[in-house]
């Protein structure tokens, strides 16, 4: 089954990192579909000015308005996903106005879309940690009342191309398992590439084996066989400091976990923790592998 990511698109053709990233870690582009995603910033300085220049070239598919550097960035973008021979009818470009703020436009354009992923770049990650490092934010709380945030989201910097392989977080919780039931549904079939385990323990032991072992199986549903699965207990004071000297020492490509683990705050009445406490320092500190965080 081909894989559909919403991926975003800046004005910036040097910051097309989300889909360098996508380039560099499927090995077969074949079983993907991308939907470009470009927002138009209204108050922009030079908006006004971009928008009496729009693009009036043929539309090459593309719905919605869009301005000189945004063209250019799409343009870079399809042309990085043919190189890696993804065809033509595989690519949808949606631009639109800025709404009710990036992050919110961009999961509502998520909600309606069937896409298994939203991979942000560079610039829409400071974007989410601005929205994380706010707790009381009206926004925040909105995304919290409406379930908006409902697609697994990755945030990619600029990976070294020699990363590979999955380390997937563990702590027992139900979102710590559908994390990793997302990275078992997205390497099915990318039979290069490994899945580690990993859970961050407070005290020296080989971490809960029952919690190993009910990842292992659902990995297990989606085709993953043992050869390319590791198991590693580690024991750290910061787990978000651990969870990251893990990813640089194993040089993985991605880094998935969920968006409230078990010591993640609870219920809309709480100090607001869209991601929990833990990925949310991973979302501000990560800055070398893409992170995968899963709802």
């Amino acid at each position: 089954m081909a894989k559909h990511f919403l991926v975003t698109i800046s004005n910036d053709v040097d910051n097309l990192f989300g889909v360098q990233f996508l380039c560099l870690f499927f090995q077969a582009m074949a079983q993907c579909q991308v939907t470009l995603f470009h927002i138009c910033r209204l108050d922009a300085p030079d908006m006004k000015a971009e928008l009496l220049k729009m693009w009036d070239g043929p539309s090459d598919g593309i719905e919605g308005y869009v301005s000189i550097g945004a063209r250019n960035s799409l343009d870079q973008a399809t042309r990085l996903l043919q190189d890696r021979r993804m065809h033509v009818d595989q690519m949808i470009t949606k631009t639109v106005a800025e709404r009710g703020g990036k992050v919110r436009d961009i999961l509502a354009e998520g909600s309606r879309g069937l896409y298994d992923a939203i991979v942000l770049g560079h610039r829409a990650s400071y974007t989410l940690q601005w929205l994380v490092e706010r707790p009381a934010d009206e926004i925040a709380q909105a995304l919290i009342r409406d379930n908006t945030c409902t697609l697994p989201l990755w945030i990619c910097p600029r990976i070294d191309p020699q990363r590979r392989g999955v380390l997937v977080c563990l702590d027992g919780s139900e979102h710590a398992y559908r994390a990793v039931d997302h990275v078992g549904y997205i390497l099915a079939g990318q039979v290069h590439q490994p899945v580690t385990l990993l859970q961050v323990t407070s005290v020296l032991g080989s971490g809960d084996e029952a919690v190993f072992d009910r990842a292992v199986g659902i990995l297990h549903r989606h085709g993953i066989e043992n050869e390319r699965i590791e198991r590693r207990a580690v024991w750290g004071l910061s787990v978000a400091g651990t969870i990251l000297s893990e990813a640089e020492k194993g040089g993985y490509a991605a880094v998935a976990v969920g968006f409230g683990g078990s010591g993640a705050a609870g219920g809309e009445t709480s100090s607001f923790r869209l991601l929990g406490g833990t990925t949310s320092r991973l979302i501000c500190k990560n800055e070398s592998t893409s992170l995968w965080c899963c709802p």
